[in-house]
């Protein structure tokens, strides 16, 4: 149960702190009351990253998403409780949104290097939707670094895939990102980690950004 735990913990890790919301975030985690979003417009970096795209083999940058929302989110397919969860609300988020799920893109990026494979980690993507709107990234050692760097992502991933119980020393940050289409930063979603129902709300900022006017 490590990457729930300490998720939670470090939840948004540096991006929380660059936009001084780090209290109301932890709060959005346990509380369904308190908003499903929270705006980070103008105080995280935009959108940017290079790395495979599994279901490819290609390499990508952020300008294949050009053009559509995005939600990047870093876990792992071995994660025993927030991954899954996370990843189950995106689709039950593409489905809210009818048509307009179909512009959206989810990408998932995993930090288990050791142990989620190209195969590995493009069966976990096919539980949730097929592509373009559910992707698989795999980078580097330096590609993942930088990238968790930039949005702030806290990550631990041991390497030895073999080693007994393997799964207990894997971590990660649960934050959950909302990109506009010309890859600004527009909010963090505390709805789809949590498993709260705000749901909808995340479906009405989506659309938002698809409008422009977020």
């Amino acid at each position: 149960m490590t990457s729930l735990t300490i998720g939670r913990r470090q939840w948004l890790g540096g991006a929380s702190a660059a936009i001084g919301a780090s209290l109301l975030v932890r709060r959005a985690a346990a509380d369904p009351a308190l908003p499903a979003f929270v705006p980070v417009g103008g105080h995280m970096k935009s959108l940017k990253f290079r790395m495979d795209d599994v279901e490819t083999g290609n390499t990508i940058t952020e300008a294949a998403f050009r053009g559509h929302p995005t939600i990047l989110y870093f876990g792992f397919t071995r994660c025993p409780d927030s991954c899954p969860l996370t990843m189950q609300n995106a689709a039950h988020l593409v489905s809210l949104l009818g048509n307009d799920g179909q512009r959206l893109r989810i990408a998932f990026v995993t930090v288990d290097l050791d142990y989620d494979t190209p195969a590995r980690l493009k069966q976990f993507m096919a539980q949730f939707g097929p592509p373009p709107v559910f992707t698989g990234l795999r980078g580097t050692p330096g590609e993942l670094k930088t990238a968790a760097a930039r949005f702030g992502v806290f990550y631990k991933a041991p390497s030895g895939a073999d080693s007994p119980d393997p799964v207990s020393g894997i971590g990660h940050s649960d934050a959950t990102y909302l990109f506009a289409p010309d890859g600004h930063a527009v909010a963090v979603l505390p709805a789809l980690p949590t498993g709260t129902p705000q749901l909808p709300q995340v479906a009405s900022l989506v659309r938002k950004t698809l409008s422009g006017a977020a």
